[in-house]
């Protein structure tokens, strides 16, 4: 096993082909972390037309100060209107700003008014609480790029653009798989000797979290040429990723079943702990992984190298960006490789979960952690990404 620096990994999975993606048309409430697959422009400018930010007075700027009859009063959903000399109108948020009103002034900044008559003081600007036609978007503005994932916000504003129906990528499929004669479900009663299927549940649980249509195939015998037989049959997926079977003990048979198959190994080993074995291959267009089988190494190892390829894989142009964090105290970490540890992240310090004096086994570090810092030894500035 030939070891390759974790920034290597990293790059030469988010270079790997990009699997072809196709399109399909979703309803606009349906559409929360999928990905646009074409970029958006502006039908409409934002706002749509010229209007009030508040409840007050419109008036002509060169009227501050003067007692002004109240000719009408205008309310939001109304068509325009227009404002008679020398006269004020009451008006409400939302509401279309006639062309001849300068200034809106709120009722609690009014210097008087009663049923009739309105006094303005002075001291506003032109423009003043107007919120103006095309001042935030104009018609043809880029709204958003191909690529995005898309986040409530996004939506608010698709959904300021009356539209009701986006083209995305259709969902990645991932198939997910479990390994070794040790693995037995769960519901069942594990021997000694036997242990329940964590990482196919935690994997699978990950893999939808992103927006991936995943699913668990199954079990993985410690043999080849079965190992061989439900690869191949599992190659309509875009991506497998199966756990275990990847370092080099006398049953580890993950990389022979997949030259049996003619694959493609990108990288296998990885000069990172925890997660050293993980291996990257492709068959044609399916982008396979085979992880550790040590569930905390899995889990590790999936959030750092393999989200972001499986991200860029599905469409997606962005990535989620690791927080800047200082550690708690420092760590003295052998070497050069790079360190995923576990811990908690509060107010930008991270604080590794028991000093990061937990073994590969130690799973209660994942419940007893918030996030996962990524360091080489002597740093003490590190990024974090919180767990999912």
């Amino acid at each position: 096993m030939d070891l390759i620096a974790f920034s290597k990994a990293l790059e030469i999975g988010l270079n790997l082909p990009q699997i072809p993606l196709e399109v399909q048309e979703v309803r606009l409430q349906e559409a929360h972390g999928r990905i646009l697959a074409v970029d958006l422009h502006a039908k409409d400018p934002l706002p749509k037309a010229t209007n009030s930010a508040m409840d007050g007075f419109g008036l002509r700027l060169e009227d501050l100060g003067q007692t002004l009859p109240i000719a009408k009063t205008l309310y939001a959903g109304s068509p325009l209107d227009t404002l008679p000399p020398k006269a004020c109108a009451k008006i409400m948020t939302g509401a279309l700003v006639p062309d001849e009103v300068d200034v809106i002034v709120p009722w609690e900044k009014m210097q008087s008014y009663n049923e009739t008559h309105a006094t303005a003081p002075l001291g506003f600007k032109k423009g003043a609480n107007i919120r103006y036609e095309g001042e935030n978007i104009k018609v043809g503005d880029l709204l958003l790029s191909k690529g995005t994932r898309l986040k409530t916000g996004h939506m608010a504003l698709l959904a300021s653009q009356g539209l009701a129906t986006l083209s995305v990528f259709k969902k990645l499929k991932v198939g997910v798989f479990s390994s070794g004669d040790e693995v037995v479900p769960l519901g069942s009663v594990a021997k000694p000797h036997q242990i329940y299927d964590t990482n196919g549940v935690v994997l699978v649980a990950m893999l939808q979290n992103l927006g991936f249509e995943a699913t668990h195939l199954g079990h993985l015998p410690d043999n080849l040429q079965e190992q061989s037989a439900r690869l191949k049959e599992a190659l309509a997926y875009d991506v497998l990723i199966s756990s275990a079977g990847v370092s080099v003990g006398d049953k580890d048979h993950f990389k022979e079943a997949l030259a049996h198959l003619g694959a493609k190994i990108h990288y296998h080993g990885v000069h990172v702990k925890p997660g050293k074995p993980i291996l990257c291959a492709s068959v044609g267009t399916t982008r396979i992984f085979g992880m550790p089988g040590n569930p905390l190494s899995c889990v590790l190892t999936f959030l750092a190298l393999v989200r972001p390829v499986l991200c860029k894989q599905a469409g997606s142009h962005t990535q989620e960006p690791p927080i800047k964090a200082r550690l708690k105290s420092p760590l003295n970490l052998k070497g050069q490789r790079t360190y995923l540890i576990l811990g908690q992240l509060e107010n930008g310090v991270f604080t590794p979960y028991k000093d990061n004096a937990y073994g590969a086994g130690a799973i209660d570090a994942l419940s007893g952690a918030n996030a996962m810092a990524c360091l080489q030894g002597g740093e003490q500035e590190v990024l974090v990404w919180l767990l999912p």
